[in-house]
């Protein structure tokens, strides 16, 4: 979001989500008429495409989500420049699916989950897992459908994953896939380095 002052950007949450639930990349507008009369040059070739920063496809697979979930799943991952990471079993076939999302956020997770305004009745988990910063599980057990959501933190790099199961769901063994899933995508990002450095608590 552009700041009141002149050249000033005053958004510190960028998002990047996966294109079936609406890229929302931060992009920073030219700066067309210059602040105190000054000349303007001419406006600089710009790429035709914003390069992504993070796909939490590329630490999972198919082969995962079987063992995890049991749903025998297809894997979009998108483009090097428009990602988005989802599983997707097939039509009526009443298996799990995957999707996976990021956001870089320079505050804490209670902030971030602050932020989100999780309703007070929700049925949350707070799993250890390994490198994180921070992790939480949301589970919504309704009567036709079992909704999982997870959250881990790795600095100010922050991974979503939703599972969505149709009935008749095991409610626990979703629940320990995504906690499996959250723990493969915090190592693979602490090998990459990303997220760093890690916010002050």
């Amino acid at each position: 979001m552009l700041d009141a002052k002149c050249g000033g950007f005053s958004s510190e949450v960028r998002r990047f989500l996966p294109r079936g639930a609406g890229v929302a990349v931060a992009v920073l507008p030219l700066v067309l008429a210059g602040c105190g009369g000054e000349d303007v040059g001419t406006k600089p070739d710009l790429p035709t495409e914003t390069p992504a920063l993070w796909n939490p496809c590329d630490a999972l697979d198919t082969a995962f989500v079987l063992k995890n979930f049991g749903s025998t799943t297809t894997e979009h991952a998108g483009t090097p420049t428009v990602p988005e990471c989802r599983f997707a079993p097939a039509k009526d076939s009443g298996e799990a699916a995957l999707t996976a999302n990021y956001q870089l956020f320079s505050g804490s997770l209670d902030d971030f989950w602050e932020a989100m305004g999780q309703t007070a009745g929700a049925d949350v988990r707070n799993p250890t897992v390994a490198l994180a910063d921070g992790a939480r599980i949301v589970v919504d057990a309704a009567k036709d459908q079992l909704y999982v959501t997870g959250f881990v933190q790795n600095g100010n790099l922050f991974e979503v994953i939703n599972v969505v199961d149709p009935a008749p769901y095991d409610e626990e063994r979703a629940v320990r896939g995504v906690e499996a899933t959250l723990t493969q995508l915090s190592a693979h990002a602490d090998k990459s380095g990303a997220g760093s450095p890690t916010p002050a608590s």
